[in-house]
């Protein structure tokens, strides 16, 4: 018995307390002003002159909010290490040609040249004054007279000129008929035993004098013989104190 009245008491208690609560409740709602606390919390502010706050649970979170107003500039930083060098680019086009620059100044004197050395000069003519019958052979024609031996190339006693030096040269050589009717010559310009250039002349049946030139350029080296051959078929070759037989050369060109 004791027991249930105990129960029956506590009970009465409860009853007590839970009014007591909800009716307290409602008078802060009623009365309280509403404030949000910096912990995000909910509190309550009672106008009957008496601190009373009561917190409860924050809510759930609200909608992102829209971006503020952009700020100040920072201060700006401090210079950055140099970075290592890039790769090469590709070259670029050629670009215009600039403006001639002014002439420099006259550079020193040289040394003074050697000289080339000086060509040799070879020439020679020659004059046979008397004539020449009915040869028993060819037959190398000899001058009696030497105008000119410059270079001593030409030999009188053979009749033949020996180049001293190679090069270019120049021959020329004439011959003349007596004034005799039937009469003719062959006269050639022959090098080393080869003929170059010949004359010729017939009289036939009219006498008289005829006279005839040939020439040739030749190249020669040291030691080539050139001369005049008078052919074995000719019958007569005319020469007097007037020298109708003349043989010439000379070098135009050194090697």
């Amino acid at each position: 018995m004791q027991e249930e009245h105990v129960v029956s008491l506590l009970k009465m208690a409860q009853t007590k307390v839970f009014v007591a609560v909800l009716l307290g409740t409602l008078i802060i709602q009623t009365l309280a002003k509403e404030e949000m606390v910096e912990d995000g919390s909910c509190s309550k502010q009672f106008n009957n002159n008496q601190n009373i706050t009561v917190v409860a649970a924050p809510g759930p979170v609200g909608p992102k909010g829209d971006m503020g107003p952009r700020g100040h500039g920072g201060t700006p930083g401090e210079k950055g290490v140099r970075g290592a060098p890039g790769k090469l680019g590709p070259v670029g086009p050629r670009g215009e040609k600039g403006d001639k620059g002014e002439q420099g100044p006259a550079g020193e004197k040289g040394a003074p040249g050697t000289s080339p050395p000086t060509p040799p000069v070879v020439a020679f003519s020659v004059v046979r004054t008397n004539g020449l019958e009915k040869p028993s052979s060819n037959t190398v024609l000899t001058y009696d007279i030497i105008l000119s031996n410059v270079g001593g190339a030409y030999n009188q006693e053979t009749g033949k000129f020996v180049a001293t030096a190679g090069g270019v040269y120049f021959f020329t050589f004439t011959g003349m008929t007596p004034n005799v009717v039937n009469t003719n010559y062959f006269v050639r310009l022959m090098k080393n035993g080869a003929m170059m250039v010949g004359l010729h002349e017939n009289n036939s049946q009219q006498a008289q004098y005829q006279s005839s030139s040939n020439s040739a350029i030749l190249q020669l080296q040291p030691g080539d013989e050139v001369w005049v051959e008078l052919d074995s078929q000719s019958w007569s070759l005319y020469s007097d104190g007037n020298r109708f037989l003349t043989f010439s050369g000379f070098l135009i060109h050194s090697d």
